[in-house]
């Protein structure tokens, strides 16, 4: 291949990360540019963190809930 063809290969590869780059990290649709500013990467990690506290007090009522009944079923053989 040519140096030409190269350039034009490099270019379109730097075009392509540039354009998910400018997705992921750009202003989500409607946000406007002020103190409350959000990306789609900010507001997806926001979302993953919710979604992990929810889960987390969701497997700790679940403990909580079978530590409850081991401990009856040891209370009523002894």
């Amino acid at each position: 291949m040519s140096k030409g063809t190269f350039l034009l290969l490099g270019a379109t590869i730097g075009a392509g990360i540039a354009v998910a780059l400018n997705y992921f990290l750009g202003p989500a649709s409607g946000t406007t540019y002020d103190a409350n500013y959000r990306s789609r990467l900010d507001f997806a990690l926001d979302e993953g963190r919710r979604a992990a506290l929810e889960r987390e007090q969701q497997l700790r009522q679940q403990l909580i809930q079978m530590r409850r009944s081991a401990g009856s079923l040891t209370d009523g053989a002894a």
